[in-house]
């Protein structure tokens, strides 16, 4: 079942901001790549498929939508390269030692920050910031400002992108550890 509270649209992300998303992605990056709130596999998918020598590891709340995501992800031939797993972006982030994985290079998200508690937020934040890589990239997406200081907090180098063509619009934070 698809509990919209838990989800950032009732929309699967459109190309135009899955696009802006995964560009400052390698398309021969051979690393880790963490995807938070992976939803229906919009992003899973089209980054996999680019990014043919890289790991993602995506997660998903929704067991529901997890379901979906590795549907579309078989269906591309690309799973082998995608793990996707039922479970917090917490708990998927103090868990990656256990998995081996230290820290990464990209971490990118689709969380729906606003419908989250404001401490919870800046808590998920500090974390992702500490399983970056000096230089690494969290790319966050958004349907409005409304984060933009929590993120902006944690992440001092922060540059932010409209993309008007998404229904409805979004901006992507690119925020550089």
């Amino acid at each position: 079942m698809v509990k919209h509270g838990q989800t950032g649209d009732f929309w699967p992300s459109q190309r135009f901001l899955v696009a802006r998303m995964i560009a400052p992605v390698p398309e021969g990056y051979r690393g880790r790549i963490i995807e938070l709130g992976a939803g229906t596999g919009a992003l899973t998918v089209r980054l996999a498929e680019r990014c043919r020598d890289a790991r993602l590891l995506a997660c998903e709340i929704n067991a529901a939508l997890a379901s979906m995501n590795r549907a579309r992800l078989t269906e591309a031939g690309v799973l082998g390269r995608a793990e996707v797993v039922v479970e917090s972006a917490e708990h998927l982030l103090a868990a990656l030692p256990q998995r081996g994985i230290r820290k990464v290079r990209y971490v990118i998200s689709g969380i729906p920050l606003g419908n989250m508690a404001g401490k919870r937020v800046r808590g998920l934040i500090g974390t992702i910031r500490r399983v970056l890589i000096p230089g690494g990239l969290y790319i966050q997406f958004q349907h409005s400002l409304m984060d933009r200081a929590k993120i902006r907090e944690v992440f001092p180098k922060l540059r932010i992108t409209p993309v008007w063509l998404n229904v409805p619009p979004a901006v992507v934070y690119y925020a550089t550890r």
